[in-house]
């Protein structure tokens, strides 16, 4: 992977995030919502390719994470990090993974509690990301 690609993804990352936090504000629910899901993999994906893999092509935020854990892609204490993380923010995750679906897709509206724990959550992940990007040489 080129420096150029994982710096984009890690750039969009950020600038999803933040639209997702525009959009929450201005009561778009749905729309902030997928765009928290978005930011989240991105950065992940970011964190993997700065290592030297090829992502793999999920959206599952907690596939991201195990794929970096279950082919031991950092040093033992950085997989920790993560390891504590997602035990500990498990349903979190499983409501962010969720988004993107029903923001896309569902028949339902999004409520705000739902909102702000989908983008709170990929805040946790990208600072989760940005923590161990520091660590990786």
């Amino acid at each position: 992977m080129s420096m150029e690609y994982v710096d984009l993804l890690r750039s969009r990352a950020k600038r999803y995030l933040e639209s997702a936090l525009n959009n929450l504000l201005s009561n778009r629910f749905d729309v902030a919502i997928v765009e928290a899901e978005i930011a989240s993999q991105l950065a992940l994906k970011a964190l993997i390719a700065k290592i030297g893999f090829e992502p793999p092509r999920t959206h599952m935020v907690r596939q991201l994470f195990s794929f970096i854990i279950d082919n031991r892609l950092l040093p033992e204490n950085m997989l920790n990090i993560i390891r504590n993380y997602v035990k500990k923010n498990r349903e979190k995750l499983i409501i962010l993974e969720r988004a993107r679906i029903v923001g896309q897709y569902g028949a339902s509206d999004v409520d705000r509690d739902e909102a702000e724990i989908a983008v709170n959550t990929a805040r946790e992940v990208l600072g989760v990301v940005e923590k161990l990007w520091e660590m990786v040489v």
